[in-house]
């Protein structure tokens, strides 16, 4: 299926929730009681830091509940604002891992509409290492954005043209990088690398987003719901070509998958802010030029380019 489409504009900090990662925004410095503090203990917390919720965690730091504000207002009436907040306390924690990106913050913060995320260490651990707020997401983009203005500015008077030898050392040969299955530790590292690499060849900044945003959802599809797979990049005259092939199993009605929010991503994968139905359309709306074949049998092959004039 090739598709052809008229591009959206894409902005600097579309690109940056792709490349940031949660590490880079979350509060370590985490306010915190335990499973004895009473409700009265967290009212004044509370109140005195103006945030709407702490984490209960246990003696090795892991996190075994949460308390907000809500929880407070509640104990208020019914009046047993002086007990444990132990027994009455939210266990069920949606909790982000510090290596995942931005995106998949954002993604969680729009489905369950909390406040803060607790952080942790890894993937399936209960190990807190910060809190995130979209007030911390927002104020780290600010940042971001300030350093690549100040950055610009100083190197605005160097010469942006590829030379003749770079261009021939591109053309070579693609390159290629393997994704692994429910990788999710490493989200986006493919990403990454193809964006710095793309960024020493003085490639028009809009182009870069709009192919760091291919390169992610592509290797996200590949983790989430194949076997494992590879991405390739090639730098032509005329264009960018981004080739994505995983083993299987294949899409089963390629129509269907292209539609926003369609997903076959279990509930777990979701949970952990993937697989919220975005990453084929997504890489539609960035491509100017778009492929895909997918066999049950062999797996999937998608072929995306973006043109550079």
């Amino acid at each position: 299926m090739t598709v052809l489409h008229s591009r959206e504009k894409l902005t600097l900090a579309n690109e940056l929730i792709y490349e940031l990662k949660v590490k880079d925004a979350m509060t370590r410095e985490v306010i915190f009681f335990d499973k004895n503090a009473t409700f009265r203990e967290v009212q004044m917390a509370l109140k005195e830091n103006r945030i709407s919720g702490v984490p209960i965690l246990d003696e090795q730091k892991n996190i075994i509940g949460i308390v907000s504000i809500d929880n407070v207002i509640t104990a208020l009436d019914k009046g047993y604002v002086n007990e444990k907040v132990e027994n009455y306390m939210a266990k069920e924690v949606i909790t982000i891992p510090q290596n995942y990106s931005l995106v998949s913050a954002i993604k969680k913060f729009e489905k369950y509409q909390f406040g803060r995320l607790p952080v942790t260490d890894k993937a399936h651990s209960c190990k807190m290492v910060g809190i995130l707020t979209m007030g911390d997401i927002l104020n780290r983009l600010l940042v971001s954005i300030q350093t690549i203005a100040e950055k610009v500015e100083k190197d605005e008077d160097k010469n942006s043209q590829l030379s003749d030898e770079l261009v021939r050392k591109v053309q070579q040969r693609p390159l290629r990088f393997e994704v692994k299955k429910a990788d999710f530790d490493n989200a986006g590292r493919v990403a990454s690398i193809i964006r710095n690499y793309l960024q020493k060849l003085n490639i028009d900044k809009k182009l870069l987003r709009r192919v760091a945003i291919v390169c992610y959802e592509a290797e996200m599809n590949i983790s989430i719901h194949s076997l494992g797979g590879y991405i390739s990049i090639e730098v032509e005259q005329n264009g960018i070509t981004i080739t994505a092939v995983d083993y299987g199993p294949g899409i089963p009605d390629i129509e269907e998958a292209m539609k926003p929010g369609f997903t076959t991503a279990s509930e777990q994968i979701r949970a952990l802010g993937f697989g919220a139905g975005m990453g084929l359309p997504n890489i539609k709306k960035c491509a100017d030029r778009l492929e895909l074949e997918s066999s049950m049998e062999t797996g999937t092959i998608l072929k995306a380019v973006v043109y550079l004039s």
